[in-house]
């Protein structure tokens, strides 16, 4: 199982990738998210679970598919 480190550098990754950019990834990573009713995903990824949520909705974006 990836550390925390690990995970939160996995998903600020995939972040910047879907977003376009790092810096665009850090910000996004500090603002409430709707998709994630409003919670702010640097502080979901602190657990395991928080982590899949924030990767879920940002393979939506990606992808263009929001529920």
């Amino acid at each position: 199982m990836p550390s925390g480190k690990d995970r939160r550098a996995e998903i600020n990754s995939l972040a910047a990738s879907v977003l376009g950019s790092e810096d665009a990834a850090k910000d996004w990573m500090r603002q409430p998210a709707i998709g994630l009713d409003r919670q702010i995903p640097a502080k979901l990824v602190r657990t395991i679970a928080g982590t899949r949520l924030v990767e879920e909705y940002l393979m939506q974006i990606e992808h263009g598919v929001y529920v």
